[in-house]
């Protein structure tokens, strides 16, 4: 799971959590507390959370979270639809958290909503200025909305602020690409390739750059493993800007 965390967790599950409007106690639900918000198996995280959330156990914020860590949990499993109202049901419990306007954009994001995905990693900066993820996140939405410089500003502001984040060369290497930058492209990669050799959108990127810049062999080798670990890479690609073929016949 990605963020389930709670910071009034310990106290939820020693009974200590009592609601005063006449709702739940949360001492009754002890194990829907730790499943939701300490998890680490998808659909057991959402039936947890889900309990929580339909007897309305909790204050604002803990319903805040159990509506969080469900879109997590949805978002993990790729029901982007479900996360998306998880998240947005969040906000609504509590407006001011960054961390769910970063994963909601995450979810706009793969469900190709750019503009509205930007929007959200915007919110996220203006709640907590300076945070590598959601700026890396901005960065590959610009990018894949053709905005090459404000989203490679954005990349490098994320890795001088969290150098290690092998997300944020990923990102970074996609917007070099997209500028034709095929050396600088391909140091990115390079970067995530070392630490996650098979990481098959980095083997894809390397291939399109090694392609531009002429070497067949590189380019070809590296589309090849990029497809054996995942084979509808190409056409995910594309949707993003980036045909190898395409790229070929340019350089053939």
């Amino acid at each position: 799971m990605r963020h389930l965390r709670h910071p009034l967790l310990a106290l939820a599950c020693a009974g200590l959590l009592a609601v005063a409007d006449g709702r739940a106690q949360a001492s009754d639900y002890g194990e829907s507390y730790r499943e939701c918000f300490q998890g680490a198996v998808p659909e057991r995280v959402i039936a947890a959370c889900s309990t929580l959330i339909a007897d309305k156990v909790g204050d604002r914020n803990d319903l805040a979270m159990a509506f969080k860590n469900r879109g997590d949990a949805y978002d993990d499993l790729e029901q982007y639809d479900l996360a998306l109202k998880d998240y947005s049901e969040a906000l609504a419990h509590n407006p001011q958290d960054a961390a769910v306007f970063n994963a909601r954009g995450t979810t706009r994001t793969a469900l190709g909503e750019y503009e509205l995905a930007i929007q959200d990693f915007d919110r996220a900066l203006e709640l907590e200025p300076g945070r590598a993820i959601p700026l890396s996140n901005r960065c590959f939405a610009k990018a894949v909305l053709g905005r090459l410089a404000d989203a490679l500003a954005d990349c490098n502001q994320a890795v001088a602020i969290h150098p290690g984040r092998l997300a944020t060369f990923g990102s970074r290497g996609f917007v070099n690409l997209k500028l034709g930058r095929n050396d600088e492209a391909i140091a990115d990669y390079e970067r995530v390739l070392a630490k996650r050799p098979d990481d098959p959108y980095a083997l894809y990127g390397r291939a399109a750059a090694r392609l531009m810049k002429g070497d067949r062999r590189g380019g070809d080798d590296d589309a090849v493993r990029a497809l054996a670990i995942k084979p509808d890479i190409a056409g995910h690609m594309e949707r993003l800007g980036i045909r190898l073929g395409k790229v070929a016949e340019q350089k053939g």
